[in-house]
């Protein structure tokens, strides 16, 4: 048998656009022991399409396999999931859908020339943009997965799943 350490609060921001939702799953949050609205928050819940600045974050897409009334009670136990450090992988494919932001076409493509070393010049060669251009797309992969530089950002990409060597 499994004895796991005590259990932990973690604090639930939502960033909802669906206002009904956010209602039903700050009612639902009310009535959580371990899960409670707060700031500074350990995951975002989001429908939005722009992520959040930080954190941890859980974003609800608009797959139709939800249907038209998601259950708050099964977004809630994936929060839950996500805040304990874990990541969510949909079945149709590898990429984490909690742990960071969405990353572009362009952007996955600018990170793995990033995890294969390539410096500006050479991503903006084999992206056909400018190198200030490449040098955007760079700051932006940085700021979106949160690395504080290049390296940072090529062990996050690794850890996380979001490119492979």
């Amino acid at each position: 048998m499994w004895h796991g350490c005590a259990a932990r609060s973690y604090r639930i921001a939502l960033d909802l656009e669906d206002l009904d939702l956010r209602d039903a799953l700050a009612e639902l949050l009310d009535h959580h022991p371990d899960l409670t609205l707060g700031e500074p928050a350990d995951v975002v819940i989001t429908d939005r399409t722009a992520a959040p600045a930080a954190g941890r974050i859980l974003r609800l897409g608009s797959d139709s396999r939800l249907g038209a009334d998601p259950a708050p009670g099964l977004i809630l136990a994936a929060a839950h999931v996500v805040a304990a450090g874990f990541d969510l992988v949909p079945s149709h494919g590898s990429e984490p859908v909690s742990s960071h932001p969405q990353l572009s076409r362009r952007e996955r493509e600018v990170l793995a020339l990033l995890v294969e070393g390539a410096p500006n010049k050479l991503i903006a060669r084999n992206l056909d943009v400018s190198v200030s251009t490449a040098k955007f797309h760079v700051a932006a992969v940085l700021q979106k997965i949160g690395a504080r530089n290049r390296a940072e950002a090529v062990a996050i990409a690794l850890r996380d799943g979001l490119a492979s060597i």
